[in-house]
């Protein structure tokens, strides 16, 4: 479990990388051991969900067992999840958000394995989250819009009023929206990963030997924290990119004609 931002002064649980006799002044590229520690278990995670998704999908059935149809039951949701937010788009981005929300999900929930820490409460890594979506939302828009059209976007509606939206719409993709998205996420799961720490160091011990588990209650709200925070970045993420691409110009002009039309 972690509570760690990034600085070694943050109440936060031990991880293995801390277990490592190493000295935690010493560095490595630049960096000392408790700044390897997101990295690490970035890595980690990566690298066990890549061999889980491997082995999980090896040996296809046409009648699924059951690991087979939990994988299709979660596979079905984020289809349904990123339709609903992306509309006709969504079949080409399923991959994306889908990616986006399992990871940083297990990321959110490692915290609550003894002796790991959730990379996501280091601001570090949901900065680099962030970007991820403010690069792929610039790229679809100008992609599917081209510069030009891309541009005139940004200008809004009517277009007398673009010497005043077109600054605020550069302030809201290069500043706001990533901004908001890195520090949403980083502060809900340290915020979670400190206090459920705080709880433990309370802990009174039975008979001098058994620990009370007060913390428990924290943990429960942590892992229902962790799946909201994971699904609102994936919203986020899925809307901006919709919006770059003008599927919600085309929506809103849909319901307006069809409005007419009656």
């Amino acid at each position: 479990m972690s509570a760690g931002g990034g600085s070694e002064g943050t109440t936060e649980l031990p991880s293995f990388v801390d277990l490592v006799p190493i000295n935690v002044h010493s560095q490595f590229l630049g960096l000392t051991k408790h700044e390897w520690v997101p990295i690490i278990m970035s890595a980690t995670l990566i690298i066990f969900l890549g061999i889980f998704s491997i082995v999980a999908t090896r040996r296809l059935k046409k009648m699924p067992g059951g690991l087979q149809s939990f994988l299709e039951i979660i596979v079905e949701g984020l289809e349904g999840f990123t339709r609903s937010q992306m509309g006709r788009v969504a079949e080409r981005f399923v991959p994306f958000i889908g990616t986006f929300f399992i990871y940083i999900f297990a990321m959110n929930m490692m915290g609550q394995i003894p002796f790991f820490h959730s990379p996501t409460s280091n601001l570090n890594t949901t900065i680099a989250l962030a970007l991820i979506v403010f690069f792929v939302t610039q790229y679809q828009g100008i992609k599917n819009n081209g510069i030009f059209g891309y541009l005139r976007h940004m200008a809004g509606k009517p277009l007398w009023l673009a010497p005043l939206t077109f600054p605020l719409h550069i302030m809201q993709e290069v500043l706001s929206r990533p901004l908001s998205l890195s520090m949403r996420l980083f502060g809900n799961i340290m915020g979670e990963d400190t206090v459920i720490a705080i709880f433990i160091g309370f802990s009174p011990f039975l008979f001098g030997l058994i620990p009370v588990p007060i913390h428990l209650p924290m943990v429960f709200l942590a892992l229902l924290g962790s799946t909201i925070q994971a699904m609102i970045f994936s919203l986020l993420a899925s809307f901006y990119i919709a919006g770059a691409i003008g599927v919600h110009e085309e929506e809103d002009e849909h319901r307006h004609h069809h409005h007419h039309s009656k």
